[in-house]
């Protein structure tokens, strides 16, 4: 298993360990880190896409994975946020022009940009875009509506107390066999393919 499998704690090398040792250490941690890479780092995006297509199809937005009927983490699909950006380039520089924001080479200054984006607001009747400071109109800006898939799907454990509980459910069940059922089909991940997993 990858280092989720850890308690928190790290357990510290003793400092007299012979170099081949270390070295020796340091070749499985390689080859476990490869493993992961190769093997499970796909298995554990696997739900990614059609997570995504289900959002794209059914609005379903997240995925809570249950162990024994107890919530351990849950998929949620990332979306974009609404957001203002340019759409009439000249338009947009002519504004940034009288207000003094052209640097040298032409371009608007980024800084005062993204300030202007930040504050800018939409007219639901008119669809005017306007600075919320002060209500001038700002040309050349559209308003782009977000909630659309970004295309990540962000994992978050259960967590109580801080602590991430699912996490250590998951384990536990993982270590007692319980989620093998699930696991015929991916035999590298079953508990004895794992390298050191002996319990």
């Amino acid at each position: 298993m990858s280092n989720d499998v850890t308690d928190g704690t790290q357990a510290e090398e003793p400092k007299t360990l012979p170099l081949t040792t270390l070295g020796l250490i340091g070749a499985v941690a390689r080859a476990m880190e490869e493993h992961q890479k190769d093997v499970i780092t796909p298995r554990k995006d696997a739900p990614k896409e059609p997570l995504v297509d289900a959002f794209d199809k059914e609005q379903r937005s997240d995925l809570v994975i249950k162990v024994g009927g107890e919530e351990v983490g849950r998929y949620k699909v990332a979306t974009t946020n609404d957001r203002f950006e340019v759409e009439d380039e000249a338009a947009f520089d002519a504004f940034a022009e009288s207000k003094g924001q052209i640097d040298i080479i032409i371009v608007r200054k980024p800084a005062w940009e993204k300030t202007v984006l930040k504050h800018a607001q939409r007219d639901p009747e008119t669809g005017t875009i306007f600075d919320s400071r002060t209500g001038e109109v700002i040309p050349g800006l559209k308003f782009v509506p977000g909630g659309k898939p970004t295309g990540t799907v962000i994992w978050t454990w259960k967590k109580f107390k801080g602590h991430p509980i699912g996490r250590d459910v998951l384990i536990a069940a993982y270590k007692h066999g319980a989620l093998n059922e699930y696991l015929r089909e991916t035999p590298e991940l079953l508990p004895k393919a794992q390298p050191g997993a002996s319990e």
